[in-house]
């Protein structure tokens, strides 16, 4: 592990356990044995820290599944991918879920703007997946815009209560999902 990846590892754990606005730079390079000097050397600011071990975690985890759904052709099939393999990401206690959801808001609009491209890809990928769906005939007429949401909500909120401990498994939990998600849509025969 080079220096830049252990200094993501540590302001990631430091920034899950006590929040981004709760964690001070010095704090990340005492825990780092470095000085706060030693840390500009890597990063110019703690925001562009933040965006960078955001920006490495979505590289790393989200765009992987984004891009193979956008792929499938079949919008079913497209949903059922990208919401049963996006879940299976949030389960997979890595901390940078959680960061990935909390503390946007503390981006400069620049870099808010480009975590936000990202997430509209997601959005629209359900979206007009779900557009696809309704124009024939698979589902019944919903409110597109908030059925994403919903789709998007109840997968990125898993990181919140998901007991990593419990019996069922990430598998089960994202065909639940899948199932009740593309279940309560279908069209009504």
């Amino acid at each position: 592990m080079d220096r830049r990846e252990e200094i993501f590892e540590k302001a990631l754990e430091l920034f899950v356990e006590k929040g981004y606005e709760n964690t001070p730079l010095s704090q990340i390079a005492k825990a780092l044995n470095l000085t706060k000097a030693g840390l500009y050397h890597y990063f110019n600011s703690k925001e562009e820290l933040f965006f960078k071990i955001h920006s490495y975690s979505v590289e790393k985890g989200f765009l992987p599944i984004l891009e193979e759904a956008e792929k499938i052709n079949d919008p079913e099939e497209r949903l059922r991918y990208f919401l049963r393999n996006y879940t299976i990401r949030t389960t997979a206690k890595n901390p940078s879920m959680k960061l990935s959801i909390k503390d946007i808001n503390s981006l400069n609009p620049e870099s808010k703007k480009e975590v936000s491209k990202v997430w509209r890809r997601a959005f629209d990928l359900v979206r007009d997946a779900l557009s696809e769906l309704e124009k024939s005939g698979r589902i019944r007429k919903v409110n597109k815009t908030f059925a994403t949401f919903a789709a998007l909500g109840m997968t990125s909120w898993t990181i919140y209560w998901f007991d990593y401990s419990r019996k069922e498994s990430a598998d089960e939990l994202a065909n639940t999902y899948v199932d009740i998600f593309l279940n309560g849509i279908k069209a009504e025969n």
